[in-house]
C-alpha cells in the first residue's frame, strides 16, 4: 500500500502531560503500556520521518479554568470531567486539564515544530466535534488520515470512526497509540480498526510514504 504524501496527514490525539508524564492525573493507568510498547519513542521516530512529507495535526484536549466554571455541573457529559477535576489530583496539586498547570501542556518529547498544525477546542472524545479539524483537512486537500495518540479505545477510536464517516481513508498507526491495558489495545487493533481502515506500524507507514 502506498500513500500519496500530498493527500496524507497524521493526527496526534492528546499527547499531554496529564496522560503521559509522571505526576499527571492519569499517567498511572497508562504508564505500563507506554513503556512496554515504547510508544513515545515510536512517535518521535514517526514525526521525525514524516515531517516535510505530510501535514501533521496535533489535537490536544482543551484546558479549563479551575473548577470547570465553563461547564454547568448538572449539564450532559460533564460528570466525567468534574470527577477527574475533583478526585484525581496531579502531583502539581490540581485535577486534570487545568489551565496554567503542566497538565494540559504537550509533552516536551513531542513538542510541535514549525509547519505542524495545532487544533484547539477539543472537549469531547471525537477530535472532529466542535473543532476546525475537518475544515483544515479539507482545506489542505487531505484524503488519507493516519491516527496516533491516546487513548486508543477512547479518543483515537472515536476520532477514527468520525473520519471514516466524513469520507476519509483511515489508517491507525498501532505502535504510536496506547491505552490502559493490553486487552483494550488488542481489541481496538484487531477488531475495530480493520473494519474502518488500515492498521500499520510507524515503520510501515513511513515506508508507504516513500
Amino acid at each position: 500500500m502506498k500513500l500519496p504524501k500530498e493527500k496524507t496527514a497524521i493526527v496526534l490525539i492528546e499527547p499531554q502531560n496529564d496522560f503521559l508524564s509522571k505526576g499527571g492525573t492519569m499517567f498511572q493507568y497508562i504508564e505500563d503500556q507506554l513503556k512496554e510498547r515504547g510508544v513515545i519513542g515510536n512517535l518521535q521516530k514517526l514525526l521525525k520521518g514524516a515531517r516535510g512529507k505530510v501535514k501533521i495535526f496535533y489535537c490536544p484536549f482543551e484546558a479549563f479554568q479551575p473548577g470547570f466554571p465553563e461547564l454547568k455541573p448538572t449539564g450532559p457529559g460533564t460528570g466525567g470531567l468534574r470527577g477527574i477535576e475533583m478526585e484525581m489530583k496531579a502531583d502539581w496539586g490540581t485535577g486534570a486539564w487545568v489551565a496554567g498547570t503542566p497538565g494540559p501542556e504537550i509533552i516536551k518529547e513531542l513538542t510541535p515544530e514549525k509547519g505542524d498544525i495545532v487544533i484547539r477546542g477539543k472537549m469531547t472524545l471525537d477530535a472532529f466535534h466542535s473543532t476546525p479539524l475537518n475544515y483544515l483537512l479539507r482545506a489542505n486537500e487531505i484524503e488519507h488520515v493516519a491516527f496516533t495518540g491516546f487513548h486508543t479505545n477512547w479518543c483515537v477510536e472515536s476520532s477514527a470512526r468520525s473520519a471514516y464517516d466524513h469520507g476519509y481513508r483511515v489508517t491507525v498507526i498501532s505502535d504510536c497509540t496506547a491505552t490502559d491495558t493490553e486487552r483494550e489495545q488488542k481489541y481496538a487493533e484487531e477488531v475495530i480498526f480493520p473494519k474502518i481502515g488500515t492498521v500499520m506500524t510507524a515503520d510501515q507507514f513511513l515506508e508507504a510514504l516513500e
